[in-house]
């Protein structure tokens, strides 16, 4: 039998759903083992600004200031409104953050599998496979095992996932209700924001073209985008916490450059690669999408309420301009406020999470064209997405381990001089890369705090971390990562 693209979805329908659990269970155990080894009961970096909401204690009423707090240039919104006292009743535990993300990157990507089978219906198909390389994926290890907070992008892309599965369901009163709040969620948690453009462009468009109970629910959906906005401005500062920000570049083309290297990185996970390797790749990605939302535009405008767009291609198109949008407008966002870092910038981890959604909308576009050449760019990405996850997990695997070595060698030296500045004088001279700086590790009225009140790393049984078991002496892994 000639081996073609097309030959794949031939496959019997019991090897396809073997191969699929298997891929599934390596992916998932991969991501588990991750967070469950290189997350330490350390906080670090920016977890210190969000856990100094509890240094005054801990009250009910501070869930409704935890779901306002705004870190940087976003709120922290339904995410740190559960961590607030989940951090609480578990003593600070920074571990229990960490392992909550993995669950929630994990049900990210069963949600977009539970989308794809509404969107594009029919049996498991190989190309399902790549979803899963894609959403359960540990390119998100910066985020949730290096500087945990799932409010930054891990938590966002959960609510962007439900949103889309919401946005299937018949027209009723649950639909509008459930797309009610998830807007409002995903407006005040993050870079969740990021989705709000897209979700009011194409409520424009069914305000234009629906009739009935749709363009009345679209109507009023418009005025909760309106409302969470004006409420999401309140109060609130812009803030870049980068030098050297511009309200605008000399040349508007350096944030599409840097918009192209994070594609490019995150589709290949390579740092040194020769620019010749790397942005054509982020740049025919880019292209992909663009085709996909005008494709999306065209059916939403041209061919709704005829024959040729049944409802189950609009809801695609609808989905699809959403997912693509919200990534693009991440990547925009993020290359307006860190352009002037370098393109270097563009490669970092926590960046990563909200791009997948827009990777995830061209998959579902190319698998319900029943076409060869389709067929050819999914196996193409299929064989991509394989090969990625060597220099992805080797990433993961080897960063990680630096920081959390580096973290809890600072705790060990800590530990017995109980001088903060001390220990971050020999934390940076064991430091092999150098890269160690003191502000990471918080401030000494902040540990001499946690150790009287017996909480984080001081709190019974928070220093038996898995990590320790394998790396016993953190130290000599800081001096040689």
């Amino acid at each position: 039998m000639r081996l073609s693209p097309t030959s794949f979805e031939q496959w019997p329908l019991r090897l396809t759903k073997a191969v699929l659990f298997g891929v599934g269970l390596l992916l998932a155990v991969r991501l588990l083992g991750l967070g469950w080894l290189m997350s330490v009961n350390v906080p670090f970096s920016d977890q210190w600004a969000i856990l100094r909401a509890l240094e005054d204690g801990f009250q009910w009423g501070d869930v409704l200031t935890a779901f306002r707090w705004q870190h940087g240039p976003h709120r922290q919104g339904l995410s740190f409104a559960f961590m607030l006292p989940a951090y609480h009743f578990s003593h600070w535990s920074v571990r229990l953050d960490s392992m909550l993300m993995v669950a929630e990157q994990l049900l990210a990507g069963a949600m977009m599998l539970r989308l794809r089978r509404q969107l594009v219906p029919g049996p498991w198909r190989l190309w399902d496979a790549i979803l899963l390389l894609l959403f359960w994926s540990v390119c998100t290890f910066e985020t949730m095992v290096v500087a945990p907070n799932a409010s930054h992008s891990i938590f966002p892309l959960l609510l962007l996932m439900v949103l889309a599965n919401a946005w299937v369901l018949p027209v009723g009163r649950g639909r509008f209700v459930a797309l009610a709040a998830l807007i409002l969620f995903l407006t005040f948690t993050g870079f969740g924001i990021t989705a709000i453009g897209p979700v009011a462009a194409v409520l424009v468009l069914q305000v234009w073209r629906c009739h009935g109970v749709e363009r009345r629910h679209a109507a009023g959906l418009l005025g909760v985008c309106a409302l969470a906005l004006a409420l999401f401005l309140q109060d609130y500062h812009f803030v870049v916490a980068a030098d050297g920000f511009e309200a605008m570049r000399p040349n508007p083309f350096d944030y599409v450059h840097f918009m192209v290297a994070m594609f490019s990185h995150f589709l290949l996970m390579l740092h040194r690669a020769s620019r010749w390797v790397l942005y054509p790749v982020g740049a025919l990605a880019m292209a992909g999408m663009v085709l996909v939302a005008l494709w999306a535009m065209r059916a939403l405008t041209v061919d709704q309420g005829t024959s040729v767009a049944p409802p189950t291609r609009r809801r695609l198109a609808e989905v699809c301009l959403i997912l693509i949008g919200a990534s693009l407008a991440f990547a925009l966002l993020t290359a307006y406020g860190r352009v002037q870092l370098g393109v270097a910038a563009a490669t970092a981890s926590r960046y990563t999470a909200l791009l997948m959604p827009g990777i995830g909308a061209l998959v579902l576009m190319l698998m319900q064209v029943p076409q060869r050449w389709s067929a050819s760019l999914l196996l193409a990405l299929l064989l991509l997405f394989a090969a990625r996850t060597v220099p992805e997990t080797r990433q993961a695997w080897l960063q990680s381990r630096y920081y959390a070595s580096m973290k809890l060698c600072w705790f060990e030296r800590y530990q017995v001089t109980r001088d903060f500045d001390a220990a971050s004088e020999q934390a940076k001279t064991l430091d092999g890369f150098g890269t160690f700086q003191p502000v990471w590790m918080g401030e000494p009225g902040t540990w001499q705090m946690l150790a009287e009140q017996g909480e984080g790393p001081f709190a019974p049984g928070a220093a038996d971390v898995p990590f320790l078991r394998i790396y016993p002496r953190p130290c000599e892994v800081l001096q040689a990562p």
